[in-house]
């Protein structure tokens, strides 16, 4: 049923500066704010669209070599339950692993459980820094950890694609 009427396109560069307002309708106070800045600087974003309206965009990017990164997947409040952020995840999926990703990684609020449902949907796990650490040695998980920019609060999970 979403699938039909939700189609999932990049947004280049010169066309971000249009998503804000969505970005305004998804998020509050400092994760707002990054999440313009990211816009700016993220390799990809891609926008759900249903009819002319976007619902709802993904930003994502390589981390590592072989580590992909889920940035943020937001969807208007009114789409949100009607399985754009899955569409969302799925497309990000497909194009990090398609870039090389052997592994992908999201962040999300201890408190948000819709965005904790999604994520553990698509077989993402949790995962913590020391399971970093044991799986990669110190220095090469601090530098994951880093590029997530992993706040107080929030969880990290995780998705090993199959080869």
């Amino acid at each position: 049923m979403i699938g039909s009427a939700v189609r999932i396109e990049g947004v280049p560069l010169e066309s971000r500066k249009l998503l804000p307002p969505l970005l305004d309708q998804c998020f509050t106070g400092i994760y707002r704010w990054h999440a313009k800045r990211t816009l700016r600087s993220v390799r990809w974003v891609r926008e759900a669209i249903r009819g002319d309206a976007t619902v709802g965009l993904a930003m994502l990017r390589m981390i590592g070599e072989r580590s992909g990164y889920v940035n943020y997947i937001a969807v208007t409040p009114p789409q949100r339950a009607a399985g754009v952020g899955g569409l969302l995840l799925d497309d990000a999926l497909r194009i990090l692993r398609a870039e090389g990703a052997r592994e992908t990684y999201a962040c999300v609020r201890a408190e948000n459980a819709p965005s904790i449902r999604l994520v553990e949907s698509r077989c993402f796990i949790r995962t913590g820094f020391y399971e970093l650490v044991r799986s990669r040695g110190l220095v090469s998980a601090a530098i994951l950890w880093m590029r997530m920019v992993v706040a107080p609060g929030e969880k990290v999970f995780s998705r090993v694609f199959r080869t």
